[in-house]
């Protein structure tokens, strides 16, 4: 009997050894990931130097988000990695995606006009935000334990942004030269394509892609349905009201993304505020999005995921407010700008993180994939339609009253998820259909 315990409890030092190993690999994918999606946001000031510097305060910011609603085309593919990861699996699409933010960042250092950047943006779009991940945690982590490792991954990930500001005080400077934006590509560039080839030659595939694989195999007349029957079914499945309610509030949530890019063109130019500044405000911002994901791995597999949900509806546009009030008073500029867009990141990034959580908690494996991209592509399609009409906003309003209309709306997560969401800690993925 001893004998056999001691051959159990070897076979599975193995296996935790390698969950620890994936673990910090799905952190270093999320490094790159959060900063890739990030990292833009901390210039747009600079590339209206470079590219719009005839162009009118609101005019130029106006095309800068004309130009940002174009390249954010690009996460429509999101839709399609994860969908594919259904079909293909997880693991190809994940070495696809991580490579494709080295290869974009190395091409982004060549863009030349406002043209080139926004092709170029679309193209690093087109790997940012996915939710591989997200679905490689999920299905290898023990349902008591998968809220804590996806917020350890998401918290030791949000690591990314903390490059931001550092890069930015760096290479931009009240004396720095037009175009020094480009040092801050570096960083990706030197992470993706390496860690892109480690996934290749050391990361298996998800234990439960593995299981609904030899599923297939032992029932030959049950192939794996199509993209379009996955579609389908996700709308007849027992919980589509609460799939329908998360796409809702993802596709609000987009309209959102704007603070995100634009914040800091909003501080440059309507305020005194220094470069200096400002880079100290975006690292407040990430110290603030890593503590949340550390209070997220403490309580949501404690207290659930709805209670949290509720304090980031509200942060999220009451943020958008004091960003408002920051551009407009003349007095206490940085208190409030700093307020501010830390209230919004801290919403906004919230929110997505578990909006994605519980979209994969209630799916089965088959389908798992194909609605975690819906909903990230509805949140897309939320985002580009952000920029467009904020685009048509920003040029008759300004860019703050448009924080504001936008983040507004966020408010009415609060009676949806009340209403429609029920908690989903300590889900048992087997046994959802």
């Amino acid at each position: 009997m001893t004998e056999i315990s001691e051959t159990r409890s070897k076979s599975k030092k193995p296996a935790h050894y390698y969950f620890l190993y994936l673990v910090g690999i799905l952190v270093l994918v999320q490094i790159i990931d959060s900063y890739s999606a990030s990292y833009t946001g901390a210039f747009p000031s600079k590339i209206i130097e470079e590219f719009l510097a005839d162009y009118s305060r609101n005019d130029a910011d106006a095309t800068m988000n004309l130009s940002l609603g174009i390249a954010t085309l690009g996460m429509y593919f999101a839709f399609f990695s994860q969908a594919l990861s259904d079909k293909f699996g997880r693991k190809p699409l994940l070495v696809f995606t991580t490579l494709g933010m080295g290869v974009s960042a190395l091409l982004l250092n060549f863009s030349y006009s406002i043209v080139s950047y926004t092709a170029i943006l679309f193209l690093s779009y087109i790997f940012v935000s996915s939710d591989l991940w997200l679905i490689y945690i999920t299905e290898e982590s023990t349902p008591e334990k998968r809220g804590f490792y996806t917020n350890v991954v998401m918290a030791l990930g949000i690591l990314g942004p903390i490059f931001i500001p550092l890069f930015r005080s760096i290479h931009i400077t009240e004396m720095s030269p037009v175009g020094s934006w480009r040092g801050l590509t570096y960083f990706p560039i030197a992470l993706g394509i390496p860690l892109s080839m480690i996934i290749f030659f050391t990361i298996r595939e998800t234990s439960k892609y593995k299981e609904l694989g030899k599923e297939v195999r032992e029932h030959a007349r049950s192939p794996r349905v199509s993209l379009r029957e996955n579609l389908v079914q996700l709308f007849r499945a027992d919980r589509r009201g609460e799939f329908i309610i998360l796409c809702i509030m993802s596709l609000s949530l987009g309209f959102n993304y704007l603070i995100l890019q634009m914040a800091e063109s909003y501080a440059n130019k309507n305020t005194g505020l220094t470069e200096e500044d400002i880079s100290s405000i975006i690292t407040i911002i990430a110290l603030s999005v890593i503590g949340m994901y550390l209070v997220l791995a403490f309580l949501a597999d404690r207290i659930g995921r709805k209670k949290i949900l509720y304090v980031f509806s509200i942060l999220l546009p009451v943020g958008t407010i004091l960003l408002y009030l920051g551009g407009k008073l003349g007095t206490q500029e940085y208190a409030f700008i700093a307020t501010g867009m830390t209230f919004g990141y801290v919403g906004h990034n919230g929110l997505q993180i578990l909006f994605r959580i519980i979209i994969v908690e209630i799916l089965p494996t088959g389908r798992r994939g194909t609605g975690s991209g819906l909903r990230a592509f509805l949140q897309s399609l939320g985002i580009t339609g952000g920029f467009f009409l904020g685009s048509v906003l920003t040029m008759h309003l300004g860019l703050g009253l448009t924080f504001v209309l936008f983040g507004i709306p966020v408010f009415a997560n609060i009676p949806l998820i009340f209403r429609y969401l029920k908690e989903t800690k300590g889900a048992d993925l087997s046994k959802v259909e």
